[in-house]
């Protein structure tokens, strides 16, 4: 699907400002929305809105269906009646400019538990009715992950795989009984997803009113200690104990050099085919019910994924499988219609043969502007060699800030690109995007970081590090009239 001409912005919610030390659903958003528009921009690219997992990350979430009640703006909760004034804590004693993932964590959870329990005493019938109408529309995906963290709860953050044999292989018998046993703590589970969807349809509405939207994001992979693993071991290749039998990786990616083991488990396609793909169906039906266009991590997946003996040492004892590829998409299209994607293809030895199931596909594509100046043969991030039907970005979630990554190079490498530029260092962010703006992909994302100019400082996340990353917040102050005129005028310039 070729998108039309445009521009936008990419920042988590997580990232926007706001109080109790992490961005949410609330004022911020809404704020952030019209700061958008004021700056020309019909676009706003997110991250993963499922819960966060492993190191924080929203890569590594519990499931690749449920909302991330760490985004629920307590404030509305107020608004709607599930909270009085006083029962919101106090918002003093927060960073800034981080994430404060441990008491932004707790808090949630408190007031939210709060709200549950507010909800329980004196919900009225149109409450009650909107809840129960919420739980029957998502259907079966709640049942299970309800029941996944209420049980994970109960031994204390255990993985499923550790769990009493009968219920890490899901013994019909012991589920209804822990069923029973949790009931109160699997419905607060499905209040907090209510919350969470209630909110984010209604930003979502107001984004669409004003004239932007959301691009969302699907990881190909999910977390081997996530409910939809717990819950579909057979749509994986595990052994019949519920152990991985193949590692997910990569043998060198092709711009760090570097051999990696995720440890994620990988889909047994033959399996997942004897139901036209229903799994993934029901994923993408979710996220198409609350963002306009789906960016999709790792797409080269769907095409190759490198296996990895468990006991292997390195990635590099693994070997290619195909995956379904069209096969795939040809079904989720008749049942879904055109799909809105942008593919993240990771460069491999593949490459090829994926940029043409994109061509097949007739999805757009990634590009990105740090990586045009690494010298290889045919290198697809030059910007004169990019197609119309792509997105480009000057970098990712995963990359450093165009400034912090500019200044960390060796002399001759910035001489090369300030030649390539044809300027002088001076504001080198700007130089990126407006190279971004004046190419002829139909669509241009920029990190929020880069348009303000911040260093290595404000970076989002280094893969491979699990400490102090996904902090990076917006500073309020920061988002000016004058920043918003400045590239509204380049979105102007470049017809986007």
């Amino acid at each position: 699907m070729k998108f039309r001409h445009g521009s936008g912005i990419l920042l988590h919610i997580s990232s926007l400002p706001g109080p109790y030390g992490i961005g949410s659903l609330g004022t911020q958003a809404y704020q952030f929305v019209d700061w958008l528009v004021n700056a020309g921009q019909r676009f706003w690219e997110i991250l993963p809105i499922n819960p966060i997992g492993y190191g924080n990350s929203p890569y590594a979430s519990p499931s690749a269906f449920a909302g991330a009640p760490l985004m629920i703006s307590l404030e509305r909760l107020v608004e709607t009646g599930y909270l009085e004034p006083k029962d919101l804590p106090p918002m003093d004693g927060f960073a800034i400019d981080r994430v404060d993932f441990p008491r932004a964590i707790q808090i949630k959870q408190d007031t939210i538990g709060a709200a549950y329990r507010y909800f329980r005493r004196k919900a009225d019938s149109q409450q009650q009715n909107d809840f129960n109408r919420f739980c029957a529309e998502h259907t079966p995906w709640i049942d299970t992950y309800a029941l996944y963290r209420a049980i994970k709860d109960h031994f204390r953050g255990t993985p499923w795989y550790e769990w009493p044999h009968e219920l890490a292989l899901r013994d019909t018998v012991a589920l209804e009984d822990w069923s029973n046993r949790l009931k109160e703590q699997i419905d607060e589970v499905k209040f907090a997803e209510h919350l969470f969807f209630k909110q984010w349809k209604r930003l979502r509405g107001y984004c669409n009113e004003m004239g932007v939207k959301i691009i969302g994001d699907i990881p190909f992979l999910v977390s081997y200690d996530s409910a939809d693993v717990w819950a579909h071991q057979h749509l994986f290749l595990l052994d019949d104990q519920g152990r991985r039998r193949v590692l997910s990786g990569v043998p060198m990616t092709g711009y760090s050099g570097v051999s990696q083991i995720w440890g994620n488990p990988l889909y047994d396609w033959i399996r997942m085919s004897e139901d036209r793909f229903d799994w993934w169906m029901r994923r993408f039906r979710t996220i198409l019910e609350l963002v306009d266009i789906v960016r999709v991590d790792h797409f080269s997946g769907f095409n190759t994924a490198w296996h990895i003996p468990p006991e292997a040492k390195t990635s590099a004892e693994g070997q290619w499988f195909y995956g379904p590829g069209a096969a795939l998409f040809g079904i989720l299209e008749k049942k879904l219609g055109t799909l809105p994607i942008i593919a993240e293809a990771m460069e491999s030895v593949h490459f090829e043969e994926t940029k043409v199931l994109l061509e097949i596909l007739g999805f757009s594509s990634v590009r990105i502007l740090q990586y045009a100046f690494k010298d290889k043969p045919n290198n697809p991030h030059v910007p004169e060699s990019y197609p119309t039907n792509c997105a480009v970005y000057t970098g990712s979630h995963d990359n450093d800030t165009i400034c912090g990554w500019f200044n960390s190079l060796p002399e001759d490498e910035k001489k090369a690109i300030l030649s390539y530029f044809g300027t002088e260092q001076k504001e080198i962010n700007w130089k990126f995007i407006r190279r971004a703006f004046s190419s002829v992909a139909d669509l241009t994302i920029i990190p929020m970081q880069d348009v303000l100019g911040l260093d290595s400082e404000a970076r989002m996340n280094r893969p491979g590090q699990g400490d102090g990353q996904w902090e990076w917040r917006l500073d309020p102050d920061m988002l000016t009239s004058e920043l918003a005129t400045r590239l509204a005028q380049l979105t102007r310039y470049y017809e986007r």
